[in-house]
């Protein structure tokens, strides 16, 4: 008995997508030709593949439109698309044999013909690979395959289950400090992993930056990314291309793209920081030009003004990370990771401290290593984190947050969640200052 029309072509679409083995595909012709005349429509099919999990709903509307192609990439299945751009589109996929669930980058089709898109769009990939941090959305491939006789570019990294800090933002309003500041230690410590790879990010906004189930922040879209000693990328006209956005963008960036260097990232990352902590970037209001200006030349409003709860030791911080000119402003991401860290120490209360232990340390449990590379040094072999002096304690205030240190070193989870040095060290202060006390009374 023959099919339907409408049923036979979905059928046809099924076994051309690769999305269902032909095997699977001839076994349900058959269950439908038995049906005869009571399968009609074939969204009807297309439901049943859906509940058995053979289809993703996405997958099915595609195919019900009479699609084709375009579900396969390589080793990857997609399933549902994640976001989409100008420059590119975004994809949930599983590999076909590993059933890793990751997210695809894919070049759209419009810009294959551009030869600047095809550039950006390698180098993107290109600066992933380069990095492997806990706070950087890690790559898992990259290549080009032929679908028909059209090119698709793609790579795979590492799917990120969260929000951007833009949606929490939009969703909760401005962020306690606390939380703020953490977040934007997390950043730090991965744009210092990227600025020792020879990498400048040159697009670090609320946007860029996905904060995970577990508070993790991660870093993403390296498309605007800079490697030291790139030559100046020239527009149509022959003149050299803003690289950024407006309401995050450097003042040395609005003027010269190319001049762009790690402190360029630092003064987004301030400005990102004002964000969290005020719920707007620093110059919201005007035509593009007018906030180009604002970065250039102008104050943003104080965060004072703002919020009245924000210690004003932190909108110091946000202050010099917001510096118009760069040599004003801290030199390094590592030493804005530091300074945060320090002042999380002083202003979380224990029950924060507790939950995040590793803030004691100076890394996290789970973070690389590799954000301490010497400029000029082997990326691949990183240079040794600096510890805490032993006579070091201004920086160390147990009264801020009041935690039981006795209590702490008998933990076995405090104790192999600290370096041995950094244990050592806690522990003489500990003794010294019981000694004190015990000389005292």
């Amino acid at each position: 008995m023959s099919l339907h029309p409408k049923v036979d072509a979905f059928l046809s679409c099924l076994g051309h997508s690769q999305l269902v083995d032909a095997d699977r595909v001839a076994k349900l012709r058959k269950q439908v030709e038995k049906q005869g005349a009571k399968i009609t429509d074939p969204r009807t099919v297309a439901e049943a593949l859906v509940r058995d999990e053979h289809l993703t709903s996405w997958q099915a509307e595609n195919l019900l439109q009479g699609k084709r192609r375009g579900f396969v990439i390589d080793k990857y299945r997609l399933l549902s698309p994640l976001g989409r751009g100008g420059m590119n589109a975004v994809y949930l996929a599983e590999h076909s044999l590993m059933r890793r669930r990751c997210a695809i980058k894919i070049l759209p089709e419009k810009l294959l013909g551009e030869q600047a898109a095809v550039e950006r769009f390698n180098r993107e990939a290109r600066a992933v690979a380069l990095l492997d941090h806990t706070n950087i959305v890690r790559a898992y491939d990259f290549g080009k395959v032929i679908d028909g006789n059209r090119p698709i570019h793609f790579f795979a990294m590492e799917l990120v289950e969260g929000e951007s800090l833009e949606e929490r933002v939009a969703r909760d309003g401005p962020l306690p400090s606390v939380e703020a500041a953490n977040f934007i230690r997390q950043v730090a410590d991965g744009l210092a992993h990227a600025h020792a790879a020879g990498i400048v990010h040159r697009d670090v906004k609320p946007g860029n930056l996905l904060v995970d189930r577990d508070g993790v922040v991660k870093i993403l879209d390296l498309g605007l990314a800079k490697f030291f000693g790139d030559e100046p990328v020239k527009d149509a006209e022959g003149g050299q291309q803003v690289f950024g956005t407006v309401d995050f963008l450097s003042p040395e960036q609005a003027i010269k793209s190319q001049t762009a260097d790690a402190r360029s990232d630092i003064y987004s990352l301030g400005c990102t920081l004002y964000f969290l902590l005020v719920g707007h970037a620093p110059f919201p209001e005007g035509t593009l030009t007018e906030r180009l200006v604002g970065h250039i030349s102008q104050q943003p409003a104080p965060i004072a003004q703002k919020r009245a709860d924000v210690p004003a030791d932190l909108t110091a911080v946000v202050e010099r990370m917001m510096a118009k000119t760069p040599a004003d402003r801290y030199q390094t991401a590592e030493e804005v990771t530091e300074l945060l860290r320090r002042w999380l120490v002083r202003h979380a209360d224990k029950q924060w401290i507790r939950k995040n232990p590793a803030i004691l340390t100076g890394s996290d449990e789970t973070s690389s290593t590799a954000a301490s590379f010497p400029p000029g040094s082997d990326a691949r072999t990183p240079a040794p984190r600096s510890v805490v002096p032993a006579d070091s304690t201004a920086d160390i205030k147990f009264h801020s947050f009041q935690p039981d240190p006795s209590s702490l070193m008998d933990s076995k989870i405090f104790r192999q969640r600290t370096a041995p040095t950094w244990w050592q060290f806690f522990e003489r202060v500990w003794k010294n200052r019981r000694q004190r006390e015990e000389s005292d009374e």
